[in-house]
């Protein structure tokens, strides 16, 4: 994009939408998170100086809050499953309610064993949960790559696709004078459509992604140059207008990487599903074993 191609009135910020991917969790949601593993970090750090004993007092009331937050996890399966339940409010809500309770419960529990190991039983149900806890985590993490945000609508390859081929030519017309930008993005095209075993594919990915962003890095280079060519011609409105085409090509460029790895990343989710929920059965079974252990014995 040259000055006089910004001088002529066509402006970025005037092309058709692309499908914007980089949907942040809400404010809300990031202080929720940061606080919960602030707390587990200070706990972990400061265990020594608490002093809580899970058989009663404080120490005791973060097990039974936190066994009920873990049974609760399972209402979030059934809303899904069950039809009598689906008058009952929207789904994202059941989801925002499971991934907080699915964050809470572990960290009580860890209170309630003061970060501590006890004994056999009590040990087999923490590192269960855990288990479950970690698992949880790898999942919400697959889940934002499949879903626009992470309480937002699943990804379509038609909807990306739409919108790839509708910014791809608003892009090969407003970058016709930039053909090392054309012949990177056409780099990109080919390296994220290339088709691999789901083995590879997994492996590829941290690659493609580090591709990307040195790909991505050498397109500002060269708009940055662009600028520093015509500096003398420029007005605060090109600079801006310069930042709006670049953002533009961000975009596009996160688009074509969420292509790529869609349906790599929706069968590991099929796969994470599979092994999840074991796990958690496998938590209940321990969770309630311990009950009964600690109150009968």
């Amino acid at each position: 994009m040259s000055t006089t191609q910004l001088k002529s009135g066509q402006h970025p910020s005037a092309q058709r939408a692309t499908v914007d991917i980089r949907k942040p969790n809400s404010l809300g949601t990031r202080i929720f998170f940061g606080a919960m593993f602030f707390s587990i970090f200070y706990g972990w750090l400061n265990y020594e100086d608490f002093y809580l004993s899970a058989e009663n007092g404080l120490g005791y009331y973060f097990g039974i809050a936190g066994g009920i937050c873990m049974l609760v996890l399972l209402l979030y399966p059934l809303r899904k499953k069950l039809r009598s339940l689906k008058n009952f409010g929207p789904i994202k809500h059941w989801f925002k309610i499971h991934m907080g309770l699915g964050i809470i419960g572990p960290t009580l529990i860890l209170y309630h064993a003061n970060f501590s190991l006890g004994s056999v039983n009590s040990n087999v149900a923490l590192i269960c949960m855990l288990t479950v806890a970690l698992s949880g985590l790898i999942g919400r993490f697959i889940y934002t790559h499949i879903h626009y945000g992470l309480y937002g609508e699943k990804m379509t390859l038609v909807e990306l696709k739409t919108g790839l081929e509708q910014t791809r030519t608003d892009i090969s017309k407003q970058f016709s004078s930039f053909p090392e930008i054309q012949r990177i993005l056409s780099e990109l095209e080919i390296m994220v459509g290339k088709r691999r075993h789901f083995v590879t594919q997994i492996l590829w990915l941290p690659v493609m992604s580090a591709n990307i962003y040195f790909k991505r890095n050498k397109i500002k280079k060269i708009l940055k140059q662009d600028i520093s060519n015509n500096k003398t011609e420029l007005t605060v409105h090109h600079i801006n207008s310069f930042r709006d085409a670049f953002r533009t090509i961000y975009n596009y460029i996160e688009t074509s990487k969420r292509l790529g790895q869609l349906m790599t990343y929706e069968r590991l989710f099929s796969l994470w599903h599979i092994l999840h929920l074991p796990l958690f059965f496998m938590l209940i079974i321990t969770g309630f074993i311990h009950v009964i252990a600690v109150h009968m014995y």
